[in-house]
């Protein structure tokens, strides 16, 4: 299991997730993607994931994480 708890965007992206930031979005509004959380309390803070529920998310939907992902 990693050390890491949470992940920004190019950690995603390392992960290998393969659509853009606004499918991205358009997938959390529909419930079908993990939520992203925000680092503070302004509307411009830095979105970021919790590494299990995506690591859940790739694997009930047979998506490969690449080996290195958590070197990004």
């Amino acid at each position: 299991m990693s050390e890491r708890l949470i992940t920004d965007w190019r950690g995603l992206k390392g992960m290998g997730w393969p659509f853009s930031r606004a499918h991205t979005w358009r997938l959390m509004a529909a419930r079908a993607f993990p939520q992203a959380h925000k680092l503070g309390d302004h509307r411009n803070s830095h979105p970021v994931w919790r590494v299990r529920e995506i690591l859940a998310h790739f694997e009930a939907h047979g998506l490969r994480v690449s080996d290195d992902w958590e070197a990004s």
